[in-house]
């Protein structure tokens, strides 16, 4: 593999990153959909490769600098700790590198094309993969009978950790008389900053100023036809949830009715960092 083969490689690593992190937040992908999404992404470079003519011997690789742009924006994008066992990331992605490595060696360089047109191997990975993305968008329950789906968001210790910096960070706009409120404002800052981090808000506010149109900004996305900072974000987020957390009177909702109300079907995601963060 050439010098134009390695960057290749390495673009596509990203390419897969970021495909795979934009499915992961739209739909919440368990491991196991993550890894098969990106085995079906890397049949089809492999397929387009043998195509083009390129070297496919050690496209398998392509996994390795996928799990690079991964370390990179955890480290430096999110803040988030990679290698945290129990997020499992490190051991996911030596299972999908060594699964990639065994398909390079016995499926892909064995044949001179990749799209359907070769041993009855490759046909019934491809028949598997096509199945699984037919069942995966016709009700997001693939094998459902014998994988548990994991709903869990973010583990306690990144909760913890994006609360302490949040906290620090924007200790002043979330300083309410009201220590439940304020929790409740921080755990939807935590769940806003994990679904669109820094970098993707400056993407935001730059195709704001490119375009104007009606977007959501600031780290609480609040929906907005002008420019507005983090810290009005939270205070336009604040007055709204209040309409929901003050019923009248003196008379308060509970947590667990603001949530369920404000954030509908991301409410038990919402919840569960709330009820972390209540207790630190």
């Amino acid at each position: 593999m050439g010098l134009f083969g390695w960057i290749l490689t390495i673009i596509f690593g990203v390419i897969f990153f970021l495909v795979i992190h934009f499915l992961e937040v739209k739909f919440t992908l368990t491991k196991l959909e993550k890894f098969v999404f990106s085995i079906l992404c890397w049949m089809v470079l492999a397929g387009f490769f043998s195509l083009w003519g390129k070297n496919t011997e050690n496209i398998f690789l392509v996994f390795v600098f996928q799990m690079i742009a991964d370390v990179v924006y955890s480290s430096y994008f999110i803040e988030r700790d990679f290698f945290d066992r129990e997020e499992g990331n490190l051991l996911y992605y030596v299972g999908l590198i060594l699964v990639g490595f065994f398909f390079n060696q016995v499926l892909i360089n064995q044949v001179e094309r990749v799209f359907l047109t070769g041993e009855d191997y490759r046909l019934l990975l491809w028949g598997f993969l096509i199945l699984f993305i037919y069942y995966f968008f016709k009700n997001h329950s693939i094998l459902a009978k014998n994988f548990k789906k994991d709903h869990t968001f973010m583990s306690r210790d990144m909760i913890l950790t994006s609360y302490a910096k949040l906290k620090d960070q924007y200790f002043e706009d979330c300083d309410f008389k009201d220590s439940t409120f304020s929790n409740l404002v921080y755990a939807f800052m935590i769940y806003e900053n994990h679904k669109r981090s820094k970098v993707l808000r400056d993407l935001d506010y730059f195709l704001f100023r490119l375009k104007g149109d009606k977007r959501k900004l600031g780290i609480m996305q609040v929906e907005t036809s002008k420019y507005i900072s983090d810290s009005e974000s939270i205070e336009l987020f604040s007055n709204e949830l209040k309409k929901f957390y003050i019923k009248g009177k003196g008379k308060k909702s509970t947590p667990e009715e603001v949530i369920s109300k404000y954030a509908l079907e991301d409410a038990s995601k919402v919840q569960s960092i709330f009820d972390i963060i209540r207790k630190f």
